[in-house]
């Protein structure tokens, strides 16, 4: 008798949630791509409380789900966050409803399934977790190189999906959240953003005239902006005039008084929803009227064909934008949206002097602005004699002075291998570090070490993983995941957005 009540409810639970348009989630059937799980249902006024129960299987029949429950996870409201062991598995599960009465009301059983992929099959993949977290237990970690969201202790939890969303040619890059909960990151040389799911949101596949006419490369960075627009830096090929410096264009055009080199520079652009350009800041314009206009490349300050842009940081609280170029070790701060550049930090170039190495950065990835307002970078430190990369912070001068003051610089922790004496230390590739609500910095070792720490203000090491291949031919771990940049979620109502905003329709 009892089970005839149960299933009669079940029955008018169900029609409720039918007739009144009510959405259940996961969609039954659906294959996920991710263990960690938003369960969402319609909320009951005669319910005080809900229990979501999950069955590893597929079972039409209670007693055989009952058997196999795996978790079970209470919550006040029609949303519960729930976390299923397995990759490449399928799952029942219901709904209890819990009310003052001792009868237990149930749902009907549901089923959905996780896919899975080479990038979270732990015996292919992993992130090997050197000192655990204390304080950001609970954060989540994006890693580029493995296409994977991990939490604290190594464990996958979500990984980008296949063909459809990745250049096998080219792995993604710069994958992290949006201040719009959100995901985003650059494959193949374009943006995309997608959610949760892996529903493609906004992909800008270059096709404008603007595009056409210049081939823009997509290029280490690209952000969503809290008012909703894309910014992106792009890669683009000028033809700029040098002195003292011949090319076989400018000899085969006859004019021997023009000196012409061609050189790879970049382009920030900001795109409105609709694809549209709003903003755009190009590198050339500035170096043809800066101190670089003068540079004569038999002077082997930096490399004569590269002056592209390697990271941005939009200070939206104070209009401006900070460019980092790698190659001639400088940030550049410009007025947003005038585009006036406000100032230059990194030593000025003069006529003759074959060092343009500032003292604080070289080869830096990454620029930032902290809470307190100083400005902060990876320093890749591959200047001189090639040391271990650091992050360095700075306080920036008055108006009328480019002369930085570092505050404070941590070196990054790396493998014995790759300290100073032994051979091939190059850090000039990724790289990245954030700032932390406590001030703590998340930073990421680009290659050949590929590493991901958190340190706090007090050079203390919270958290400390190494993101790892398997290594089929020699059968180990010592093929290193080739790491540029890694980002954290480290607040639980991010984490939130991202799983609740990925179920709208």
């Amino acid at each position: 008798m009892n089970k005839s009540i149960s299933f009669l409810f079940s029955l008018i639970i169900l029609f409720h949630f039918t007739r009144c348009g009510a959405q259940i989630f996961p969609k039954e059937g659906s294959a996920l791509y991710y263990r960690l799980i938003g369960f969402s249902f319609p909320e009951q006024k005669w319910a005080s409380n809900y229990k979501i129960e999950i069955a590893l299987g597929n079972y039409d029949n209670e007693p055989a789900f009952e058997k196999n429950i795996v978790s079970s996870v209470y919550g006040p409201g029609g949303k519960i966050i729930a976390e299923v062991p397995f990759f490449g598995s399928t799952y029942t599960w219901r709904i209890v409803f819990i009310t003052s009465g001792p009868a237990k009301k149930k749902s009907i059983l549901y089923h959905f399934s996780t896919r899975t992929s080479a990038d979270v099959d732990t015996s292919l993949t992993r992130l090997r977790v050197i000192k655990g977290a204390e304080k950001y237990k609970d954060a989540y970690v994006f890693v580029d190189a493995t296409k994977t969201l991990y939490n604290m202790k190594g464990e996958p939890v979500w990984f980008l999906p296949g063909s459809d969303l990745q250049n096998q040619a080219a792995s993604p890059r710069d994958l992290k959240l949006s201040p719009q909960g959100t995901i985003t990151f650059i494959t193949g040389g374009r943006p995309y953003e997608i959610d949760y799911n892996g529903n493609i949101l906004w992909h800008y596949s270059g096709n404008s005239a603007e595009e056409l006419k210049d081939n823009l490369q997509i290029n280490h960075e690209f952000e969503r902006l809290k008012n909703g627009h894309y910014m992106v830096l792009a890669n683009e090929n000028e033809r700029i005039l040098l002195p003292e410096y011949k090319d076989s264009v400018a000899l085969n055009a006859g004019d021997s008084t023009r000196y012409y080199a061609h050189k790879n520079f970049s382009k920030l652009v900001e795109y409105d929803e609709h694809y549209r350009v709003v903003w755009s800041w190009n590198s050339y314009d500035y170096v043809k009227n800066s101190d670089l206009a003068a540079y004569n490349p038999a002077d082997s300050l930096f490399d004569p064909d590269d002056l592209h842009q390697n990271s941005f940081y939009f200070d939206d609280v104070h209009n401006a934008v900070y460019l980092g170029f790698r190659n001639i070790n400088r940030v550049v701060k410009v007025r947003y949206p005038e585009g006036t550049v406000l100032n230059t930090f990194g030593k000025l170039y003069k006529h003759g002097i074959n060092n343009l190495s500032n003292g604080l950065f070289c080869g830096q990835h990454s620029c930032g602005v902290s809470g307190k307002g100083y400005l902060y970078l990876y320093n890749n430190n591959t200047c001189g004699e090639r040391g271990i990369p650091t992050i360095v912070m700075m306080q920036e001068p008055k108006a009328g002075s480019s002369e930085l003051k570092k505050v404070w610089e941590y070196q990054c922790p790396v493998s014995d291998a790759l300290k100073p004496g032994k051979e091939h230390i190059n850090f000039k590739v990724g790289g990245n570090v954030l700032e932390l609500p406590d001030q703590s910095r998340f930073v990421s070792v680009g290659y050949p070490d590929c590493r991901i720490f958190i340190v706090n203000h007090d050079k203390k090491v919270l958290w400390n993983a190494i993101p790892e291949k398997y290594n089929t031919t020699n059968k180990q771990w010592k093929q290193p995941a080739e790491l540029y940049r890694a980002s954290i979620i480290a607040d639980k109502k991010q984490l939130e957005a991202l799983i609740w905003i990925s179920e709208k329709e």
